[in-house]
């Protein structure tokens, strides 16, 4: 019986069925372009025992099959370099992880299954009544940092189905999750990255890591993700252009384990380290890198409590004495609390922290701010409040646009500056999951920011 990757890339029917029953079912097809820079690529097919590619599928209008020896001889008589293992085009072999328990660490609600015939992992919905978490399951003993990780995954509910790279312990990872619904394809939130620092999962900063995805809502879906440095390419179901690029993964780890969360049954691991298709290792260039309208560099205090019944006035300011320090704006001009203090307190307590920083103005004048937030905001100017509002996630309309999350499409206003030295004192609260602010002027003509 043939992988479900097989079905989400092209027919193997002419493989010899003495192979497959020798060494095994399909377990892994690789694309990879000849070394002369044919147009034609090949692509190198794998049984599930073989560390070696077992045929060579040319991508010929013919789509000629050969075994792969047979395909190395023709090459040398060309006179081009033979390719004598599967670790010379990729720069290390593929291998294909089990799944049974002895190579898993499992939470929660999970079980080792049959699937289609194939070894599985289900993880199932917890339940808070009966005190169960949802299932997740950490791989033994591997430490990933660049490559290619490709699964199969079929998706039990409309949340989760998670796959967690570069996990250095429980609150810090990368995290590629899939929201399967009706036409997922013209969803622009079917499949998402965020990643999980200080055990909060920062979805809501970074409303620009999601896609639309031809992803189905019952049956087999294979995943491939292409990893390299600071960036993340994400294929679905055999795509040929990348389903979701990740121009910048922000996650505070560059190695470390791997991780399924549930609900979704998962099979078909397969893990192939260095494979990174050219993709580059530098992050894309922050748009706003020479925007000279962000408020960048702030200071901030340690975070404190605040009563559900109460807002901060400027009078809890915390005093010039207390532990300030200097946060400076990451990509997009965003201020990133969590990055500091994650969610220092059990849902739903509030916690509140202050940021301050300086405008210097040449004369009076006013200028017009957007700013963008999460969850509660007060902004104070020289002592006197001047804007206020919230940007929750519950109920639904309590949501600013984009669905909830921090950007600068969330609110504007007016920001009164004197002659001299301003200070401009922003208090952000936060009960849910990630907290930052982003601010930025319509113009900087008359002021100087703070700088570093």
């Amino acid at each position: 019986m043939h992988s479900p990757i097989e079905a989400n890339d092209f027919s193997v029917a002419k493989l010899v069925d003495k192979d497959v029953a020798r060494y095994g079912p399909v377990s892994r097809v690789a694309t990879h372009r000849s070394v002369s820079q044919q147009r034609s690529p090949c692509r190198y097919i794998f049984l599930d025992s073989q560390r070696t590619p077992m045929y060579v599928m040319l991508m010929t209008n013919s789509r000629s099959l050969l075994p792969a020896s047979t395909h190395a001889m023709s090459l040398t008589v060309r006179g081009l370099l033979v390719l004598l293992a599967i670790g010379a085009v990729w720069g290390t072999e593929p291998t294909k992880i089990a799944m049974t328990a002895s190579h898993w660490k499992t939470e929660g609600n999970a079980e080792f299954i049959k699937k289609d015939g194939f070894d599985s992992l289900e993880l199932k919905p917890g339940s808070a009544a009966l005190k169960v978490m949802t299932g997740r399951a950490v791989l033994n003993d591997l430490t990933f940092r660049n490559g290619t990780l490709e699964y199969d995954v079929e998706t039990t509910g409309s949340m989760g189905a998670g796959f967690a790279f570069r996990r250095r312990d429980k609150d810090t990872y990368e995290d590629f999750y899939l929201r399967p619904r009706p036409n997922c394809a013209a969803a622009p939130d079917c499949v998402q990255y965020a990643p999980e620092t200080h055990g909060v999962l920062l979805w809501d900063l970074f409303p620009q890591y999601q896609s639309a995805a031809p992803l189905k809502e019952s049956g087999w879906n294979h995943v491939k993700l292409v990893v390299s440095g600071r960036r993340m390419n994400v294929f679905i179901n055999g795509a040929m252009a990348p389903t979701l690029k990740i121009g910048s993964l922000e996650g505070d780890a560059l190695e470390g384990g791997l991780m399924f969360e549930g609900p979704g049954i998962f099979a078909n691991l397969t893990v192939t380290p260095n494979a990174v298709e050219g993709l580059s290792p530098k992050p894309e260039k922050d748009a706003t890198a020479s925007d000279r309208r962000y408020v960048r560099t702030w200071q901030i205090a340690p975070f404190s409590a605040l009563a559900n019944d109460r807002q901060p006035t400027f009078g809890d300011l915390p005093s010039p004495a207390a532990a300030w320090h200097t946060v400076v704006a990451e990509r997009g001009g965003l201020v990133n609390v969590s990055r500091e203090y994650g969610l220092p307190l059990p849902r739903p307590d509030r916690a509140v922290a202050w940021l301050k920083t300086t405008i210097t103005a040449n004369k009076d004048q006013t200028k017009r701010v957007e700013i963008g937030w999460n969850r509660e905001l007060w902004v104070f100017v020289n002592g006197t409040k001047v804007y206020e509002d919230k940007n929750l996630y519950q109920p639904a309309s309590a949501r600013k646009t984009p669905d909830g999350r921090c950007s600068l499409e969330n609110g504007s206003f007016s920001l009164p500056l004197r002659a001299g030295k301003n200070e401009i004192v922003a208090a952000v609260a936060n009960n849910f999951y990630g907290w930052a602010v982003i601010m930025r002027l319509d113009d900087t003509k008359g002021v100087v920011l703070a700088s570093k």
